[in-house]
């Protein structure tokens, strides 16, 4: 049957540039269904796991998130929401006691007369009596369901296998009244992915920084932040001891050279320039410090965008991750190291 089928999930805008990257993992990669929704249902000629540890190695920017499949099931409405959920675990075997197992459900297409999430809570019962915990935020497994009309895709996989232990690589943060800006999400996701260790970073200089949200994650992990930008920044930082705000063009600072661990700059210039003004600014970086910067995917030569950005930041730089993270939209996120 159907062990080569999987789904790719990425920016609806970018799904094209995912496509390629999957097919530069299998040529003969085919699309089963495009839903136009930012999920593609895909074969490829390789096994799960040879298809889901090269894409893993590959470390792809635009997918965020592979679901692979080992079978299909039929669902109709003659069934009970227990019945789907005994149809499922019906194709799932395996199940280790005490392993964390999240259960990810997504609409492809279609009206269901359940509601998925009663059904995750029917399949979450029968996996507590199997012995397993349900989990959702770090599962050791994940198993995908992919709702496509009278077709049921059922898989599962070890967490790391998915790319992202959130459904769909669709990272949630709880949202305050008080957030300065919804650009912070972006860093937030950022940290997690990168999985960059503050411990040893106690200050930061944010360039193009208004009205602050990115300022505010940083000063909320009680990192010291020099926030610089013409316009005006959020009064609310003002509350913080570690906090300095100068006013003026990125450009133009002058600062004391290697006096910051972290450089963070989100802003919606061209992307080289930016990667020109990040590069001046890095003298006021420790060696071995880390920057962190988003990259704007203007018009339709995103690739060739991307090679010329690295090549400007590759100056200084080490390139050492790239992301289309789920809070990027017309853009990509770089981590960067200087170099010694």
């Amino acid at each position: 049957m159907t062990e080569n089928f999987f789904s790719i999930t990425a920016n609806v805008n970018y799904i094209n540039q995912a496509l390629e990257e999957a097919r530069e993992v299998d040529k003969a990669l085919k699309i089963v269904q495009n839903y136009g929704n930012g999920i593609l249902l895909s074969a490829t000629s390789m096994t799960k796991e040879e298809f889901n540890t090269a894409l893993v190695h590959k470390k792809p920017v635009f997918i965020r998130h592979i679901s692979a499949f080992d079978a299909i099931g039929e669902i109709n409405n003659n069934m009970t929401t227990q019945d789907v959920a005994n149809m499922v675990m019906s194709y799932i075997s395996n199940i280790e006691k005490d392993s964390k197992i999240a259960v990810q459900i997504r609409k492809a297409r279609g009206e269901y007369y359940f509601n998925p999430i009663d059904l995750k809570g029917e399949i979450d019962k029968i996996l507590v009596e199997l012995g397993a915990e349900a989990e959702i935020k770090e599962p050791d497994y994940i198993i995908s369901i992919l709702l496509d009309e009278a077709n049921c895709y059922i898989g599962m996989s070890p967490s790391e296998l998915n790319l992202s232990s959130w459904s769909g690589g669709m990272v949630h943060y709880k949202k305050e009244d008080a957030d300065i800006s919804r650009a912070k999400y972006k860093l937030m996701e950022a940290l997690d992915t990168f999985e960059l260790n503050l411990s040893d970073i106690r200050s930061a200089l944010d360039l193009g920084a208004a009205p602050g949200g990115w300022t505010s994650v940083l000063l909320e992990k009680k990192i010291a932040v020099t926030a610089v930008d013409t316009g005006d920044m959020d009064i609310r930082l003002n509350k913080y001891q570690n906090y300095t705000n100068i006013k003026a063009n990125a450009s133009e600072i002058e600062l004391p050279e290697q006096s910051f661990d972290l450089l963070t700059s989100d802003v919606s210039w061209n992307a080289k320039n930016t990667a020109v003004l990040v590069n001046r600014a890095s003298k006021f970086l420790r060696d071995g410090g880390y920057a962190i910067v988003t990259v704007k995917l203007m018009g339709d030569k995103v690739r060739r965008t991307i090679r010329e950005v690295k090549e400007i930041y590759q100056e200084i730089f080490d390139v050492m991750a790239t992301k289309q993270l789920f809070h990027n939209r017309d853009e990509i996120t770089l981590l960067l190291r200087k170099r010694k």
